[in-house]
């Protein structure tokens, strides 16, 4: 299995996802900078808490690799089937579902790892930028808080990468790019999105968490009919 997706990583090139994640990273940062300035402008608080601030820049960038997860699934699932250039893989004397299995560990473990990289690269970036020119005050805790927050955003993150496998079904029902990366905008909706001032679906584990459970139900049962479809 470990050269499977060894093999899949270098046939699909994915330096274009680490440097994307680069560039995300940048911009959301970027953007957390932003947010005070324009609190300060109007007057009108965002970062309420240090909680507020973890939970903002959690849920950007749990919603962008969402997206980047449908964009993996599209190009290395999806679009494989859609042009049967999967055949090529399905000719050599390999198990097919060990096959689609190394493709979606590749894909979930990419997710994972990028988010959860990233949600440390951001916080501690925003703390240090904060250090030097005072954005905000709400970035002020102690270690053990730091901790214990940096440890609920890679939990929200090892859930959202396996939820982040749920526009396979919508993908692999016709082939379609379109609608994989359409139905991680809806997760990105579910799990990401201000429901009012006071409540935010983005800090709640239990959204996620079920769509990690649906996710896994869809991706058992996609790799056990992955014998019986028939590309000829």
């Amino acid at each position: 299995m470990f050269h499977l997706i060894r093999l899949e990583q270098k046939k699909n090139k994915l330096g274009w996802f680490i440097k994307g994640a680069i560039l995300v990273n940048i911009i959301i940062l970027g953007l957390l900078c932003i947010i005070p300035i324009i609190e300060k402008s109007e007057g009108e608080l965002i970062f309420k808490s240090s909680k507020d601030f973890f939970a903002i820049s959690g849920a950007m960038v749990r919603g962008v690799f969402i997206v980047f997860a449908a964009v993996l699934i599209s190009k290395m699932i999806v679009d494989e089937f859609k042009n049967r250039s999967i055949l090529v893989m399905f000719s050599y004397p390999l198990n097919r579902k060990n096959i689609l299995s190394a493709k979606l560990i590749l894909i979930f473990w990419m997710t994972f790892i990028t988010m959860a990289i990233s949600n440390i690269v951001v916080v501690i970036g925003f703390i240090g930028l904060n250090q030097i020119i005072h954005l905000t005050s709400v970035a002020s805790f102690t270690t053990i808080d730091f901790f214990a927050e940096i440890l609920n955003l890679i939990l929200f993150s090892l859930t959202t990468a396996v939820a982040a496998l749920l526009p396979l079904y919508f993908g692999m029902r016709n082939y379609s790019t379109p609608a994989t990366i359409i139905s991680s905008l809806f997760i990105v909706s579910a799990t990401c999105q201000s429901a009012g001032p006071n409540f935010s679906l983005a800090g709640i584990i239990y959204i996620p968490l079920a769509l990690a459970i649906i996710a896994l139900v869809i991706v058992v049962l996609a790799i056990r009919k992955i014998d019986r479809i028939d590309l000829n």
